[in-house]
């Protein structure tokens, strides 16, 4: 491993660094606790318990030096780095160095030569939604987005996978023809929902879907759900709800905002679907704006953080992007991206870490 300063001023490197970066929430329990309660079954096995980080001066010096060391080694030398401990070698130069240094705080913290082995992630599944929505080009800031395509891509999050998938359109009832705009934009026609079942009975289906799998019963497997961002519950489904007088459900008021969690560990600003996945070295796979599509990527996204050391939990909900508090109808300009290349500056606002 090369110690002497390398100068990498001149390398290309298109992800800008993050400012601000916020500390990580405690996560820690009291074991003993937990095993008089009935939250005992969710406890990880023995094995995979990991050791107290280690965070004392000594570990901060050589901490600091590692990445010291990384920040000046060429993209040959960090991909020639991460070979040697079967890391991913794809991606722009600023994640690459940033996998490597998050394998060497894992390393020197846990104790473990092999710590990405031994990380203990708290879901076991992860549900991925992205919702499509009628819209139109020029729509007013009251115009009643109905959801047209309800979309679920399954993560088994130990096997690093997509396990599952569901897909239903729905029928719009307030507005039931699509506008141009809005077939032209995510490629459903006006046939697929003229023919699928209305909300109330796609959420049935959708929940039954959930059931059959344990991830809702009262034996559920530890499910956590993903979106790109606040805007799919807080807003679609939250809407929807409203239309169609439904409880909104109880699973869906916390959930994993992807787009924030990528931010947070990459230490990069915040960008859409495409400009994540070119950051991993990776292309979109299927139609921009596919319900279905969309949220496959927003996976292989999410199986990208889990092997690069991510611990993936919940970090948005509904009182955090209340209407109260974010401009409902700002989704309507990344709409019309049909790039998703956006840098949602406005998503800062329902930041609550």
């Amino acid at each position: 491993m090369a110690s002497s300063p390398i100068d990498i001023q001149n390398e290309n490197v298109a992800v800008l660094p993050k400012k601000n970066l916020k500390s990580t929430k405690d996560h820690t329990y009291d074991r003993d606790w937990i095993n008089q309660t009935n939250a005992r079954p969710f406890l990880p096995s023995d094995r995979h318990i990991l050791k107290k980080p280690i965070t004392d001066h000594s570990c901060q010096k050589r901490l600091s030096k590692y990445n010291g060391i990384v920040n000046r080694m060429t993209p040959v030398q960090v991909d020639e780095e991460l070979q040697k401990r079967q890391l991913s070698t794809n991606g722009e130069i600023e994640i690459r160095r940033l996998r490597l240094k998050h394998f060497y705080k894992a390393q020197i913290t846990l104790g473990f030569e092999s710590p990405m082995k031994m990380i203990e992630q708290h879901f076991e599944y992860i549900a991925v939604v992205d919702f499509e929505a009628t819209c139109e080009r020029n729509q007013g800031n009251n115009f009643p987005h109905e959801i047209i395509e309800f979309p679920i891509v399954l993560i088994d999050v130990r096997q690093q996978a997509i396990v599952d998938k569901f897909r239903s359109y729905c029928r719009p009832t307030i507005k039931p023809i699509l506008s141009d705009f809005c077939t032209e934009l995510t490629g459903i026609q006006q046939h697929q929902v003229d023919t699928a079942p209305t909300f109330p009975e796609v959420l049935r289906n959708v929940e039954n879907w959930l059931n059959e799998r344990h991830l809702l019963s009262s034996n559920k497997r530890r499910c956590g759900f993903a979106t790109d961002g606040p805007w799919d519950f807080a807003k679609f489904l939250r809407l929807q709800c409203g239309f169609s007088s439904l409880t909104y459900p109880r699973w869906a008021k916390k959930w994993i905002n992807v787009r924030k969690e990528f931010s947070n560990f990459y230490s990069v600003q915040r960008c859409g679907i495409s400009r994540m996945l070119q950051s991993l070295g990776l292309v979109f796979d299927g139609r921009h704006h596919s319900g279905l599509d969309d949220s496959v990527n927003i996976a292989r996204i999410t199986i990208e953080l889990i092997k690069d050391g991510c611990v993936i939990l919940l970090n948005d909900g509904v009182r955090a992007a209340d209407p109260k508090f974010i401009d409902l109808n700002s989704i309507s300009d990344e709409l019309q991206n049909v790039n998703d290349d956006d840098d949602d500056d406005n998503e800062a606002i329902v930041d609550n870490d």
